[in-house]
């Protein structure tokens, strides 16, 4: 067992700079997709400017206290808006049958 979890480990693989370009490709792109989609929520100008700066200084930071505000309440499926309906109380007259 101890053969097999030594093949997957981070020791095992090879950290050369192909992969660490790949890495970062794919980081830009995750950081591209988050600036844009603070650019198209419907925030004033100085939001807009402020979430970028947060994303691009804090990168793991900034895209983990973006999430909340990335969804819409629009965009969600209509099951996440559903409210809870109120019981109403029955009239008294409907009640007695008058």
């Amino acid at each position: 067992m101890t053969h097999l979890l030594n093949r997957f480990s981070f020791q095992a693989g090879n950290w050369n700079g192909l992969v660490s370009a790949v890495l970062f490709l794919i980081w830009l792109a995750v950081v591209g997709c988050v600036v844009s989609s603070i650019l198209v929520q419907p925030f004033d100008r100085k939001q807009r400017i402020f979430w970028i700066a947060v994303v691009v200084l804090l990168p793991p930071v900034g895209i983990l206290a973006y999430l909340p505000f990335a969804f819409r309440k629009e965009d969600l499926p209509h099951i996440f808006l559903r409210h809870k309906k109120k019981k109403t109380r029955k009239s008294k007259s409907h009640e007695s049958g008058a």
